[in-house]
């Protein structure tokens, strides 16, 4: 033994640039949504024909004027969902769910849209009847569930399916999202997660996105104390199967508040 060296680097700098990055994104989010809900508001205002009725050229304007809206209000609100996480602001109220509810109420919401899109999809649901509760915050684990179905909907091609399987594992719920879509090669399974990434693949590309929901999704699910992950070969119509696992209710468990 001959000696020891150190090196110290001073990252003081870096950490003040996130913190300020992290502010910087939640007030522009903020800032963001002001103006968005009366321009939202209007909109749907002249759709009801509360300006009087439209022609069908200015019906087809002001409906790409809502599409536009929709998304950005979308994109204002990840943003607003990354920078509470990286803020630690994210609050779970935890109390028993059914995700055989949570499950059904989004089918219907995606089936819905793939009405208007004009965009058929098969969705099948396989859940146990005896499957038991989860334990969790309600809003958030629709959400979860919301994202990685819409997910499957959006990067699959017309009349695929998306299988939707949960089942117990010991003290967890494990939910698989299986849809026909694109798939992602191995090397992305990791970046996938990764903020504002989005594969090079051309029908991803060509598919409006903000590369925040999976990040958001992999951020709720792991303050449940569950995990998720991939498998997908990256062969186009194998499609992907995302899963995640979420704690069973425990009867000796009280609903509690998380900050």
């Amino acid at each position: 033994f001959l000696g020891t060296i150190s090196i110290f680097r001073d990252i003081t700098h870096q950490v003040e640039v996130e913190r300020l990055k992290s502010e910087f994104v939640a007030t522009v989010s903020h800032e963001l949504r002001t103006p968005m809900t009366p321009i939202k508001g209007y909109v749907e205002f002249l759709l009801m024909g509360g300006a009087g009725q439209l022609n069908e050229q200015q019906l087809e304007f002001v409906n790409i004027i809502k599409t536009n809206i929709d998304r950005l209000s979308i994109l204002v609100d990840d943003l607003l969902d990354v920078s509470r996480i990286e803020a630690g602001k994210v609050s779970l109220t935890f109390q028993p769910i059914d995700l055989r509810e949570v499950v059904e109420g989004t089918t219907e919401t995606i089936l819905q849209q793939s009405q208007e899109d004009l965009r058929p999809v098969n969705i099948e649901v396989d859940i146990p009847d005896d499957l038991p509760s989860i334990y969790g915050d309600i809003e958030r684990v629709r959400q979860i569930v919301f994202n990685l179905m819409d997910n499957a909907y959006k990067y699959s091609p017309e009349n695929s399916r998306i299988l939707i399987r949960a089942f117990q594992d010991r003290f967890s719920v494990q939910m698989d999202v299986t849809d026909e879509g694109v798939g992602i090669f191995p090397d992305e399974h990791d970046k996938i997660f990764e903020r504002f990434y989005r594969s090079e693949n051309q029908m991803v590309m060509a598919t409006p996105g903000t590369g925040l929901g999976l990040p958001i999704v992999k951020e709720l699910v792991e303050l449940h104390n569950g995990k998720i992950w991939l498998t997908s070969s990256g062969v186009p119509g194998e499609g992907s199967t995302f899963s995640f696992t979420l704690p069973v209710y425990q009867t000796e468990q009280e609903p509690l508040l998380y900050e």
